[in-house]
Formats: C-alpha cells, sequence, structure tokens
C-alpha cells in the first residue's frame, strides 16, 4: 500500500485517485478551487461511448442536459448532415458531472483538499498530476514541454432554434485558423457558441467573426481556456523514491481535432491510478491502448490546419460525393478515428459513386 497525491479533481484526477483506491492505495487529493468543476473551462460536450466508460464510477444521466443526434458540419461553405437518428453524444452540465465524482472519489475514502494549489509540497509516494495544460507537476518535475496548444473562446448565445439536437460545427482557416468553431445547443432557445485557433492567435477576433457569420450574439461574458493539441513525450518517471504520473490535460491526452479530453483522459487516469507505483507500465499500457488514436487525431489537425479555405471547402465536396454523412453515421464513433479508418471504409468508398447513380 502506498501514499498517492493526485493533483487536480477534474475528472481525470478524481478517476486517477478512485482506481489507486481500488488498488489498496491511501489517497490524498488537492484541488486549487474551492469547489470541483467550478470554474467551468469546457463546453460540456462528451460522447456517449466516454460517458459510458465511466458508468462504474458515475450515472450521467443524472447530469445531462441534452442528447446529440449528430452534427451538421460547414466546410468552409459546403455543408455536410451526420444523422445517427439516435443519441451519440451528449451536453453535460460540467460543474455537477466534476462534483460528482470528486465526491465519489471522497465517499470511497479519498482525502479532498479543496483551495489547495499545489507547486512544490507534493506528499506522498507517488505523486499524479492531473492539474491541467500549465501542470505544475510538469514543471517541477521538468517533463518534456508540450509545445501546441488551442486558445477558445466561448459564450451563451440566443440562437434559432433549429437542429436542436445537432453541434453546429465550422471548419474555416479564416476564421478559427487550425482548429475550428461551434454551436452546442442547451435548449430550443440557448445554445453555447465558442470559437480555438492555435496560440499564438487572438481568438477574441475570431469569435466576433463567428457572430457576424451566424448571426447570434455573444451574451454575458466571454470565456477563455487552454487546450494542448499534442501528447508529451513522456508522461512518468521516478524521482527521489517517487514516482511520478501525468494524466489528462497535463499529459495531452486529448483529441487534437475537437479539444475533447474526457474520454483520453479519464481512460488514462484510471491507468495511472492502477500503475501508481509503477511507471513504467502506465507510459507503457496508455500508449499501447490510446497513443495510436491520439496520434491521429493530431495528424487530421495539422493537415486541416495547412488547407486553405477553397481546399477544406473542395474536401467537403468529396465527402458529400463519396457519401461519407451515411458512413459516419454508421459508425457513430467520435473518440477513435482507427475504428473509422478500417476496411469498411475503402467498401464503402467503391460503393458510394455506384450509388449515387441509382438514385439520381
Amino acid at each position: 500500500m502506498a501514499s498517492v497525491h493526485v493533483i487536480g479533481a477534474g475528472p481525470a484526477g478524481s478517476v486517477a485517485a478512485i482506481s489507486a483506491l481500488h488498488e489498496g492505495h491511501n489517497v490524498e487529493i488537492s484541488e486549487e478551487h474551492l469547489v470541483p468543476g467550478l470554474p467551468t473551462d469546457c463546453s460540456g460536450l462528451i460522447s456517449r461511448d466516454g460517458l459510458k466508460s465511466l458508468s462504474d464510477m458515475i450515472d450521467y444521466r443524472r447530469h445531462a442536459i441534452r442528447p446529440m443526434h449528430g452534427a451538421i458540419l460547414d466546410f468552409a461553405g459546403h455543408k455536410l448532415t451526420v444523422d445517427a437518428k439516435k443519441p451519440v453524444a451528449y451536453v453535460i452540465d460540467r460543474a455537477s458531472f466534476d462534483s460528482a465524482l470528486a465526491k465519489k472519489a471522497e465517499s470511497e475514502g479519498a482525502k479532498l483538499n479543496c483551495g489547495e494549489r499545489i507547486s512544490s509540497k507534493f506528499r506522498g509516494k507517488c505523486i499524479i498530476g492531473a492539474d491541467g495544460p500549465n501542470s505544475s507537476v510538469a514543471r517541477r518535475f521538468r517533463f518534456p514541454k508540450i509545445k501546441r496548444f488551442a486558445i477558445t473562446a466561448r459564450c451563451t448565445v440566443r440562437y434559432d432554434g433549429e437542429n436542436p439536437d445537432f453541434i453546429r460545427a465550422w471548419l474555416s482557416n479564416k476564421i478559427s485558423s487550425g482548429f475550428f468553431s461551434w454551436l452546442i445547443p442547451h435548449d430550443e432557445e440557448m445554445a453555447e457558441m465558442g470559437t480555438g485557433l492555435v496560440l499564438p492567435g487572438n481568438p477574441r477576433p475570431s469569435i466576433q467573426a463567428l457572430s457576424r457569420l451566424t448571426g447570434f450574439q455573444p451574451e454575458g461574458r466571454i470565456h477563455f481556456a487552454l487546450i494542448p493539441l499534442e501528447c508529451r513525450k513522456k508522461t512518468s518517471l521516478r524521482a527521489g523514491g517517487r514516482t511520478v504520473l501525468l494524466a489528462g490535460d497535463a499529459a495531452g491526452q486529448v483529441k487534437s481535432t475537437t479539444g475533447g479530453g474526457v474520454y483520453f483522459g479519464t481512460s488514462c487516469a484510471r491507468l495511472a491510478g492502477r500503475h501508481a507505483t509503477n511507471p513504467e507500465n502506465y507510459e507503457k499500457e496508455w500508449r499501447s491502448l490510446y497513443h495510436r488514436d491520439l496520434r491521429m487525431h493530431r495528424l487530421a489537425n495539422l493537415a486541416y490546419g495547412m488547407l486553405p479555405d477553397s481546399g477544406i471547402r473542395h474536401a467537403g465536396g468529396l465527402l458529400s460525393f463519396f457519401r461519407m454523412d451515411e458512413y459516419l453515421a454508421r459508425k457513430q464513433q467520435m473518440d477513435k478515428p482507427s475504428h473509422i479508418l478500417d476496411s469498411s471504409l475503402l467498401m464503402h468508398a467503391v460503393s458510394a459513386p455506384f450509388s449515387r447513380q441509382k438514385t439520381i
């Protein structure tokens, strides 16, 4: 039995703590904010599969605001609608979701210390840094740096109420260089509108350009957040008789295409808790299970970022020609591109033009 000090009580930190408790360790969590989940730093859109992966720890239905059945994608003017006909993701109340996970860790025996910012005086034989992209654990133990980030701006808007069960996404390097823009309905009147771009870009002009494009005006504050767009080259080590592991945003375990981090972050955090005393096994297992998909997200993001808007529009046209909307709707996969880029994709691409001719 070892003493484990988890830094950060977001989803990754809480899941790592619960996992370490299940291994019989004594666990303490330090959270810099007074309430886990506040302030809210993300949109709260999580894939159905990502939420189901946490079903042994939390009932996500208690925190769901709205199901999402698909997405309306705007490729610099060319629209493509992916309709799965059933929920593939949910808009979650992230404040209550994060708080519930932290309470779950506490109820299972973790000591939760809120309002405690830790930057150097770490406690315990094992340290798990789940403290976000600006990780103090990563700085203190000199982990390799994350060099590529997106900066996002998001706000609440009154929208047109159309397609309330669909995410809207705009892909345009003129508006959101290297990233994308979005509208996520919360009900038939209110939605979250946001945009992001690769640093050192400034998201303020981007959110203004998106507002002009959509006609939706921001209400209240504009919130900003930092998203890592690559994994650290190393996420665990031994130092001074301690083991140190990074999980979630602190490790860069985030989808570079969308900025979503809950599925991969909590999946890796579960492994971090399991291997708290063995950093080599943690590094090996998470990379074996998840690094391929995370790398594919990163490569897709890099390729997209190099396209002019005319190229993005052309790419959207090709996707329509090959009926990729139908293929993606069948796959219902938001997290793992390796489950999309399989043999069935080639079969679909070959047959799509012929099936198109039959319907003309």
